[in-house]
Order: structure tokens, then C-alpha cells, then sequence
């Protein structure tokens, strides 16, 4: 949802709340200049969460101050800006700021009034004021399409935990509901919201936190496997069709799962270790997913690392070290392969960092940088070294991938025949044949990386211009019986391929290869990655 979106959804919620804006047009622009208040509080540094104070304030000054409007404006806050901005914990913390301020605006205005009522007027007046406040705590801490606590409720049961025993918290997430909703309209969505609370309500103690999100707190277990046998049971009750005016609806549930002891447990940390939980299990789409803490250090790690590479790739902490490709009939090198390394003490492996590089998207930058530097450094080295450079699955996506190769090979002098790239079996060829023939086309050589455990046959290879296929390492493993070896190199031949055999850690590997005819080696035996 953007924020714009997210201003014409407050909009509804306050006119459906019964304020009548006037000129509709002014309505929605004073929300969205408190929206944007609120979103750059958010963003601040320091953060403060005072300014939240004015912005009710502000609602109860605009006219929009029934309490349907504060439970509104705390639902449609709370359940969206954290997705669009982030910083869930700021966003809580400004929406008890803004439910401080419009109470306290409300008061001020009640009091205002009541020094102008005679006694009657004022026995009236305190009844409704009592009135006022049991909906506002009502509109504040529930759902406002359900009438079930919502996540400020929530927040508040999780921080007065206490006693010796175990607790699970279950989070559900529906599958689709905003395609459901906008299908069905507001009033049919809300329908099927409160079928679902009906049918989920006798597992555990019931929360409804965004439009698409139940929790459920279960009290007195006495392990992960309770917990996980409560899920279970959620993903049954939710199986059968929902009947909503004429529609059979059909709802499926991602689910997250936190148990743990009560006794020293963080109580800021439930919700935010359900949720992660629950991200996993839409990820890995494999059922309930139960939080584990491993994973989740692994998760944050990579979030560091995330966060430090775009730094460490302006210094110039990110070079190669060369391995080199041998010719097995003679021994000479012809090549090298060019492999990533982060100078800096400490630092992770390649695998690591350019797994992160590739989930974040910064692989392409990195690529390029590291392209360039391989086709540079070999451009300064006399003969005709061939220079071998891998290519991410993701890079083979970009549609400026073709021009990044041929502008880097024409500012380096490279000549287009020295430069290999190697591209890894697992990248299913055949969705970027035009970017392979395109590279082919500029005199470029291609390899097939990890020749052996991906995608690829023999036949898939026929009319892309691969010019050479590296085995993958765990063929050597059976290289003593020959068999399969030979039918590769003998196949890759007939199809105009060299065949280059990785992994090769004993000269008795590498005369074996030899003998069955194939072109080139690499591994340890024949030389470890160095600087160029």
C-alpha cells in the first residue's frame, strides 16, 4: 500500500466513522499533511515520539473526533505504515503518543464546554463523558470490523506477563485477503474476517492485529509441540469454504509460532519473533513455521552484512585472486578464473557475501565492479591468458547485461576472445538465450559452471554458443571407474565444447582426467587462487 492509498483508506474509515468532511477534496489533503507528519516523525533522528501528540490533537481540531476515528486511524496506522516505512517499534510508539494527544484534546474541549452548562447540563454532560472514554479505550485497543483486541491490546497482555510457566504465541496471516476484499468490497471482507475470528476463537486467546493477521495466545504449554498442534488445528478449522452471500471463499493461513518460558522472556520481543516466523513460513511455504533462534542470528548477520558491503565496495575492500586453468595435455596454464574476496580482516567467505549481494540486488554493482577489475588486470598481462569470470544468475536477468560486458571490454582494451564467463548450471539457460547469443556474438567465451547438477542436458545445450563445460567437482569422486566421464567429454566434444574437470586435488586425479581425454584442470593440485 503507498501512502497515498493508505490516506484515501483513513478517508473512508473517518467518513464510515461519521464525520461528514465538506469539501472532500481539503478532508483528504489535511490527512495526508498528517500523514506526512507523521511518517517524517518516524524517519526523525533522534526520534521523538511527541510530535504523534499534536497529530491528534490536530483530528479533534479537524471535527474528526468520534472515537470510531481513533480506533480507525490507530487499525489503518498501525497495520500499514510499518510495511511501508519500517520501524514498527517507532510507529507504536507514535500511535500512543497521537491516542494521548486526541484524548487530551477531547478533554480540553469537554471541559471548555462545560464551563459554559448550567448543573442539569452538567449531570448529562458527565454521563456522556463516561460514555466517551469506555469507547475510546474500546476504539483504541480493538478491531474495529471484528471487535477483538488488537495489537496495542495485545502488546499490553504480552508486557504484564509474569509466573513460572510457558506460553506459545501463534500468528496467522491469510493468504490474499486484499485481492479478496477489493473483490468482495469492504463490507463482505469484514464478513469473512469475522467468520474466521468465530472459528478461531476457541483455540487460544484471540487477537486481530492487521486485516489479514489473527494471534492467538495459548496458555500452559509445556513445549513447541503443543503450540504446533494448536496450528495444526487452526489450519483445519480454516479449511472448509466460508459461505459469504452467495460466494464459497476459501482461506489458507501462513503461520508463525513463538514458545517459550514466561519467566525471562522479553516481552517487546514476542510479537517481533512471531513475525518473523510468520515471514518465514510465507517464504518456505512448508506449514507453520516455529521461531528459531539460530536462524534468526544467521538472518541478522546477513542484515549486517547487507548494510556494510555498499560501504566496503565505494573503498575498494572488494578484489580477486586468480586460480589457474591448466591445459592437462602439457601443463601449461591458459587461463585463470577470476574468484571474489573481501580484504578485510574478519571478512566472509565469497559464498556468504555474495549470496547477500544477490538477495539485496547490490550484485550488480558488484558484478560490474568486479568484471571490470578482472578485465583490467588482465588487459595489463602480455599473451593471450585467457581471463574466466562468473556470472550470477541474477546478473544474467539484467536486460543491460550485454551492454555493461561490451562497454567494460571496450574501456579496458580486453580483447572480447580473452574473456570468459562462466555461467553456473543452476541458472536455467533457456530464459536468457537472446543475452547468451547476444554474448557470443561480441566474441565472448561462455562456460556452463557445475557441468552436471543443475537444469541442463546435452540436448538443452544445442544452439546456445557455449564454448566449454566445467565438471563439477563431484564427479571426481567416481572418476576411477571412468565410465560416465568419458561419455561427457566425449558428448561435450562431438557439440564443440572444450571440457574443463574442477576440483582436482591429487596428480593421480589429474592423470585419470588426462587419459579420458579431458581439455583442462583446476583445483589445488594445479595451483591455489593468488593475486594476479
Amino acid at each position: 500500500m503507498t501512502l497515498d492509498e493508505l490516506t484515501d483508506a483513513w478517508l473512508r474509515g473517518v467518513a464510515a466513522a461519521g464525520f461528514v468532511p465538506g469539501v472532500r477534496a481539503r478532508a483528504r489533503a489535511a490527512l495526508r499533511d498528517l500523514l506526512e507528519e507523521f511518517v517524517a516523525a518516524v524517519r526523525a533522528e533522534p526520534f521523538d515520539p511527541a510530535p504523534g501528540h499534536r497529530i491528534g490533537a490536530e483530528l479533534v481540531d479537524l471535527r474528526m473526533s468520534a472515537p470510531p476515528v481513533l480506533g480507525t486511524t490507530v487499525h489503518l496506522l498501525g497495520g500499514h505504515l510499518p510495511a511501508i516505512v519500517g520501524a514498527g517499534d517507532r510507529v507504536l510508539d507514535l500511535l500512543d503518543s497521537l491516542v494521548t494527544g486526541f484524548v487530551a484534546a477531547q478533554r480540553d474541549a469537554a471541559v471548555r464546554a462545560a464551563e459554559e452548562m448550567n448543573r442539569s447540563e452538567k449531570i448529562h454532560w458527565r454521563a456522556v463523558q463516561l460514555d466517551l472514554q469506555r469507547r475510546l479505550q474500546q476504539a483504541v485497543l480493538h478491531h474495529p470490523d471484528t471487535g477483538l483486541p488488537n495489537e496495542q491490546h495485545l502488546r499490553k497482555t504480552l508486557a504484564e506477563l509474569d509466573g513460572d510457566g510457558r506460553l506459545g504465541l501463534l500468528l496467522l496471516s491469510l493468504d490474499r485477503y486484499d485481492e479478496l476484499a477489493d473483490t468482495l468490497g469492504h463490507d463482505k471482507g469484514a464478513r469473512l474476517l469475522a467468520a474466521v475470528a468465530r472459528r478461531l476463537r476457541p483455540l487460544g486467546v484471540l487477537a486481530h492485529l492487521a486485516d489479514d493477521q489473527f494471534a492467538v495466545l495459548v496458555t500452559g504449554t509445556a513445549g513447541p509441540d503443543d503450540l504446533i498442534k494448536v496450528a495444526d488445528q487452526a489450519s483445519r478449522v480454516l479449511a472448509p469454504a466460508f459461505p459469504i452471500d452467495g460466494h464459497s471463499l476459501h482461506v489458507h493461513a501462513c503461520i508463525g509460532l513463538v514458545e517459550r518460558p514466561v519467566a525471562g522472556s522479553d516481552p517487546g520481543r514476542w510479537l517481533h519473533d512471531a513475525r518473523l516466523a510468520l515471514r518465514w513460513a510465507r517464504h518456505d511455504r512448508r506449514g507453520p513455521e516455529l521461531f528459531d533462534p539460530g536462524r534468526a542470528a544467521e538472518e541478522r548477520r546477513r542484515h549486517r552484512l547487507a548494510a556494510e558491503m555498499p560501504a566496503a565496495l565505494d573503498r575498494g575492500e572488494f578484489v580477486l585472486h586468480y586460480q589457474p586453468l591448466v591445459r592437462l595435455a602439457d601443463g601449461v596454464t591458459i587461463g585463470v578464473e577470476a574468484l571474489a574476496r573481501w580484504n578485510r580482516p574478519g571478512a566472509p567467505g565469497p559464498q556468504q557475501f555474495i549470496q547477500v549481494a544477490e538477495r539485496t540486488g547490490l550484485i550488480h554493482r558488484l558484478g560490474r565492479a568486479l568484471l571490470e577489475q578482472a578485465c583490467r588486470e588482465g588487459a595489463a598481462r602480455s599473451g593471450d591468458l585467457l581471463i574466466s569470470v562468473n556470472l550470477s544468475p541474477v546478473q544474467l536477468a539484467d536486460p543491460g547485461l550485454v551492454a555493461t560486458v561490451a562497454d567494460i571490454l571496450h574501456r579496458t582494451g580486453l580483447p572480447a576472445a580473452r574473456l570468459q564467463l562462466e555461467i553456473t548450471e543452476t541458472a536455467e539457460a533457456l530464459p536468457y538465450r537472446a543475452a547468451l547469443i547476444a554474448l557470443g556474438d561480441l566474441g565472448v567465451r561462455l562456460a556452463l559452471d557445475d557441468f552436471g547438477t543443475g537444469y541442463s542436458s546435452l540436448a538443452v545445450l544445442t544452439g546456445l554458443p557455449f564454448t566449454e563445460a566445467k565438471l563439477a567437482a563431484e564427479f571426481l569422486a567416481g572418476a576411477g571407474h571412468g565410465g560416465v566421464l568419458r561419455h561427457i567429454v566425449e558428448a561435450c566434444h562431438a557439440m564443440g565444447m572444450t571440457v574443463t574437470a574442477e576440483g582436482i586435488e591429487t596428480a593421480e586425479q589429474e592423470q585419470i582426467l588426462r587419459d579420458l581425454g579431458c581439455d583442462h584442470g583446476q583445483g589445488y593440485h594445479l595451483g591455489r587462487p593468488a593475486p594476479l
